[in-house]
């Protein structure tokens, strides 16, 4: 049996790896035989001496962290990288220098937009299917979704999948959201 990293050694190695939290340290330290005999399993605890929690430990603070998400996307479409599952082995491969969970990149909404294969019709078109259906507000939208049959291109969430889009064309805000999809 090799000897566990002491604890500096251990948050250097989990730090270069860009391990975030307690989830991606366990995903981490399970992807390889040699991780696993180097890494414990539980920290925490055989740690005890010098633990002071899992921000100290990956010595990342709760926040987005400040990763170019376009540069990332690139990466992925030169690898030939078409699902999550495979952009994981990637980062487990070390091709992609990314965290485990990519939801902690600022701009990143879910996977289909990552990969540019959205399910949904673009951010032009649902401006004029909202503001087609005389809405004013969210709780005017949710009335909506549950009275009429919505189209399956259309997400119910729509501030999650097109905020950023939002955010791209009115970016001084004099509008809100909500008000900007529904009325302009």
């Amino acid at each position: 049996m090799r000897k566990k990293l002491c604890y500096r050694e251990a948050q250097i190695l989990i730090k270069k790896h860009l391990v975030t939290s307690a989830s991606e340290y366990r995903d981490f330290r399970t992807s390889d035989e040699d991780l696993k005999s180097k890494l414990p399993y539980q920290p925490m605890v055989f740690y005890k001496e010098d633990w002071k929690g899992w921000d100290d430990f990956t010595s990342f603070k709760n926040k987005e962290l400040d990763i170019d998400i376009r540069m990332l996307q690139k990466i992925a479409e030169q690898l030939n990288i078409k699902t999550k599952a495979d952009y994981n082995q990637a980062i487990k491969d070390n091709l992609i220098g990314s965290p485990i969970s990519i939801s902690k990149i600022k701009g990143f909404s879910n996977w289909s937009n990552f990969f540019h294969q959205s399910e949904y019709i673009s951010f032009e078109d649902l401006l004029i299917f909202t503001r087609s259906l005389s809405l004013k507000s969210q709780m005017d939208w949710r009335e909506w979704c549950k009275n009429n049959e919505r189209p399956k291109d259309v997400p119910f969430n729509l501030r999650k999948i097109y905020y950023d889009d939002f955010t791209r064309v009115c970016f001084d805000h004099k509008y809100s959201f909500w008000k900007f999809i529904f009325v302009g």
